[in-house]
């Protein structure tokens, strides 16, 4: 009876299995590390049967979640690390400014080949353009864009919108306004017209380029030619102008160098008169000014008029 009694309680009391003690580490800092292990073990099976559940967004990019039980969620990821999920999968799109280039040059726009934008003017020419317009995709609309147009929207949205309004804004004005002065007036109306028509689909137009103009041959000679005209006139008026500003300069001069004339006449003329004045009063004022101005020279003797009274000896020596 004793016996039974010890089973019973035997099977009543089972043993524990011995727990694994770490040397040095508490029981319970051995329990969170072994909890920690199994949740990384699990967060590894899961990885390789379901996909990867951490996720890296990159610096510029938006990521957009696709559930695969409820279709896209509309709360993008942002920059930075996230979990989700393995039934979530995720696309990133770049938020940072793009460029959609349309060109007649082989390798620069985004198809090869002449890609260049051609469109009627009010007056019935064609024209050819190279167009640059620069955008940027709106973070918060990023899921609606990949649900409706997907990761190749630029083909799909940019690329015929640009078409269709660069042709609607070039068929209202003229050749010459879009080829000449009034090219960045027409290239902002563009691009107006861009934005209004992006906007409802989460894409930002920053900037349209109207670039590389060309125009019919005879419509570019007849231009080029109105240019050389131009040039030519103003040329003229520059040499007009320079020979009235020449022709000025020598009145001018003429001007001056006749007024010296006068004041110098005019002053001899007081000096004269002066003059005049001293010989009334002091007629030997003649002979005076007749003997300074022998001074210096090789006279021995100088005669004076007899009704003047004297001789003198132009030597000096008194003799």
């Amino acid at each position: 009876m004793v016996q039974d009694n010890d089973d019973d309680w035997d099977m009543r009391n089972p043993k524990k299995p011995p727990e694994i003690k770490i040397e040095g580490i508490p029981p319970v800092v051995g329990k969170v590390l072994r909890s920690i292990a199994v949740i990384f073990v699990m967060m590894f099976l899961f990885s390789v049967m379901f996909g990867s559940i951490l996720v890296s967004v990159g610096a510029g990019e938006v990521g957009v979640k696709f559930n695969q039980f409820g279709g896209v969620e509309s709360d993008e990821l942002g920059e930075g690390l996230h979990i989700v999920p393995p039934w979530v999968s995720v696309t990133k799109y770049s938020v940072r400014s793009e460029v959609y280039t349309m060109s007649s040059q082989q390798s620069e726009g985004d198809r090869t080949g002449d890609d260049q934008i051609t469109a009627l003017t009010n007056e019935g020419l064609m024209l050819g353009m190279d167009i640059t317009v620069r955008y940027r995709l709106m973070p918060d609309d990023a899921s609606d864009v990949h649900q409706t147009l997907g990761k190749g929207y630029a083909e799909k949205i940019i690329r015929p919108t640009i078409k269709s309004v660069i042709r609607e804004v070039v068929s209202k004005h003229t050749a010459m306004e879009v080829y000449g002065e009034q090219r960045q007036m027409v290239a902002s109306e563009m691009l107006n017209k861009l934005e209004n028509a992006m906007n409802a689909d989460g894409i930002i137009v920053e900037e349209v380029l109207l670039r590389n103009v060309k125009l019919p041959e005879k419509v570019a000679n007849a231009i080029e030619e109105k240019l050389q005209a131009d040039q030519d006139a103003q040329r003229m008026v520059f040499i007009k102008q320079k020979e009235q500003l020449e022709a000025e300069r020598k009145v001018i001069e003429a001007t001056g160098s006749a007024e010296a004339t006068i004041i110098e006449a005019t002053g001899e003329a007081e000096a004269l008169r002066i003059i005049n004045q001293e010989i009334a009063k002091n007629p030997d004022l003649i002979s005076y000014k007749y003997i300074q101005m022998l001074q210096g020279q090789e006279i021995q003797t100088m005669i004076v008029p007899t009704d003047q009274g004297l001789i003198l000896d132009a030597s000096g020596s008194g003799k």
